[in-house]
């Protein structure tokens, strides 16, 4: 897109530009666990109460699975590389950061899901401005 436009965009200052970073649908798993089964039967697999992989083919990976929800080294990665590496101005935070475990979430635990993922993107992210909001899998019905 940038080359397409390079005539529009060259006539702004690097000053007046902002750069943003969109993330949506995290849904962290803080029970992921690397070798589960990644084909549990469950409405979310690769956990601890998944059960290890009857195969290689089903084991989860240590950065994650296809499958599967979100893991802490992955985020704890993505965060790195976005305050790092990106290093935007401002991040736009589209909320659905609980996990898919639906038959074992309730109330509390989706508030303490998303104090504890709000904590982890703030210290992350620490510097950068944040803007969240909350996201359909982020309520409890």
């Amino acid at each position: 897109m940038y080359t397409e436009n390079k005539e529009k965009f060259s006539a702004y200052k690097k000053d007046e530009l902002v750069k943003v970073v969109m993330m949506s649908d995290l849904h962290m798993d803080w029970d992921y666990l690397p070798g589960a089964d990644n084909s549990c039967g469950k409405p979310l697999c690769c956990r601890s109460d998944s059960g290890m992989a009857p195969t290689a083919a089903r084991a989860a990976g240590k950065w994650g699975d296809f499958n599967c929800d979100l893991n802490t080294i992955t985020l704890d990665s993505m965060l790195s590389e976005i305050k790092n590496k990106i290093k935007p101005d401002l991040v736009l935070w589209a909320g659905d950061s609980v996990p898919h475990n639906v038959d074992s979430l309730n109330f509390e635990s989706n508030v303490a899901i998303m104090k504890n993922i709000t904590k982890e993107v703030s210290e992350g992210l620490d510097g950068i401005k944040i803007i969240p909001c909350i996201g359909n899998h982020d309520t409890y019905p």
